[in-house]
């Protein structure tokens, strides 16, 4: 049963970040799977790196757009990204060393963030995007 289930209340009404998104939810629930079957230890350690090379992916991705059509809260968003880097990477050194193990606790921090980050900063950052792609920057210079 997945954590988290992609709807149409999950997109943001850019088809590039709700594709990244879609897939993200994916990885998320397989992770979870993953969990909840007790796989082993390298089932789980390959779903997760497969989660975090894809966020960083999908981040890179967003900060590219937010560049391209001026987003104007961009700074605010790219602390998001790095402060979900900084604490992805924090599990993932805990549990590679055998000090941490993946728990519920942690795939619920996980969940709970993707879908507050989604709805709130991604649902932003989409609709300002479809607003602008493909319009000239205006820049002021007075």
């Amino acid at each position: 049963m997945p954590i988290v289930t992609w709807d149409g209340s999950l997109a943001v009404g850019h088809e590039m970040i709700d594709q990244h998104h879609e897939h993200l939810v994916e990885l998320l629930n397989k992770t979870y799977d993953e969990f909840c079957d007790r796989k082993s230890k390298q089932n789980l350690e390959a779903v997760l790196d497969e989660l975090i090379d894809y966020a960083t992916y999908h981040f890179a991705q967003e900060e590219l757009l937010m560049e391209k059509v001026a987003f104007p809260a961009a700074e605010e968003h790219l602390a998001e990204h790095a402060y979900f880097i900084t604490r992805i990477g924090e599990i993932q050194k805990e549990f590679l060393a055998g000090t941490s193990a993946i728990s519920l606790e942690i795939i619920t921090f996980l969940k709970n963030w993707l879908v507050r980050h989604i709805s709130q900063k991604d649902l932003e950052l989409g609709a300002y995007a479809t607003a602008h792609e493909g319009r000239p920057v205006v820049i002021d210079l007075n």
